[in-house]
């Protein structure tokens, strides 16, 4: 005879709707309960039945996980995406669902693997891994109603928006306060690209350290195109930094092997301090300092977060912030020691 749900619950002493939840591991239900609900499925031997479940609930227990559209190489290749999309990963299964990513190399391309992940009804929602400002992907789940967690600080629809999120401000005025507390007055700011809320925030954290200061703020350099290259060499030449706040760990690898080939040296010559300590900051010598971010956490929260959302769509919109730590390594010189 096929044990049901109806039988685990009178076994147990629950209603039904106790047990659904447990199979959910709802955040709902007390542990003392789940325990007590997971013994009678062992005594009776009541295999959950997910298929049916998911047809019933019309629930394919599968998130889709949007990568950006490439700005500095694949970013299905970049270490931290991968351990991004890895946690995630762990935390889905752990919760009996799977993952499924959205790439594309335009904007447009990645709309249209969104859009076709959620007509065809392939995914329940959605963790959106970067936030950029006006963007068409989040504009068309947000307008959509499409179930969403964004990774990043969200540019509009904020108290509309479930966000997990570090405080990207406090981390570039605590990156630009390292190299303060080590004795550097001249300090530049080496961004990512301005479309990038990230990128912004953490310029923003720079500036308000160096005003707090009453030292100069420099404008945002890039470094991509041979003008950006130009107009580095300028900075370098004309206003002789002693260090550098670069907003990535890969970012910060090109900065040095640039400034290696103009015969200035990390960290005697100019000091490096970047952000996310990814694999890249322990890749060669000098090991870069950098600001942990803690990308794992940051993943899991938001598993964790979608996930509940599914379960319990009443919930209200919350952010989470995700604490920070600077890593101190190589590429920072205290001032008042000699080359």
């Amino acid at each position: 005879m096929t044990v049901t749900i109806k039988d685990v619950a009178k076994e147990a002493g629950v209603a039904t709707s106790t047990v659904s939840r447990t199979l959910k591991d709802s955040p709902l239900i007390s542990e003392t309960t789940k325990i007590k609900v997971r013994a009678a499925m062992a005594k009776l031997g009541y295999t959950p039945n997910f298929a049916a479940q998911n047809l019933a609930n019309k629930s394919t227990r599968t998130i889709g996980v949007i990568l950006p559209v490439a700005t500095m190489g694949n970013p299905a290749q970049n270490p931290l995406f991968l351990e991004m999309i890895q946690e995630i990963g762990v935390v889905c299964n752990e919760k009996k669902y799977m993952i499924s990513l959205a790439t594309g190399k335009t904007l447009d391309e990645l709309k249209d693997s969104v859009r076709l992940m959620h007509q065809r009804k392939l995914v329940d929602g959605f963790i959106l891994l970067y936030s950029e400002a006006n963007d068409p992907i989040r504009k068309f789940l947000h307008e959509g109603k499409i179930p969403y967690v964004l990774v990043g600080k969200p540019d509009i629809y904020e108290n509309e928006t479930l966000y997990i999120d570090n405080d990207n401000r406090l981390t570039g005025k605590n990156a630009t306060e390292w190299l303060l507390q080590n004795g550097h007055t001249q300090i530049g700011y080496i961004g990512l690209t301005p479309s990038q809320l990230v990128d912004k925030l953490r310029y923003e954290g720079y500036r308000d350290a160096l005003l707090e200061a009453d030292l100069e703020v420099f404008p945002e350099l890039s470094f991509e195109t041979s003008a950006d290259f130009e107009g580095f060499q300028t900075f370098i030449t004309e206003n002789k930094p002693t260090g550098l706040v670069v907003a990535d760990d890969r970012l910060a690898l090109q900065v040095r092997e640039y400034l290696q080939q103009q015969n200035l040296r990390v960290p005697e010559d100019i000091s490096l301090i970047s952000f996310n300590n990814s694999v890249f900051a322990t890749l060669s010598h000098p090991f870069l300092t950098t600001v942990d971010i803690h990308v794992k956490e940051l993943a899991k929260q938001a598993a964790m977060l979608i996930i509940h959302y599914l379960q319990e769509p009443e919930t209200l919109m919350s952010k989470v912030i995700v604490p920070h730590e600077v890593v101190e390594r190589e590429t920072v010189k205290k001032m008042n020691q000699n080359a």
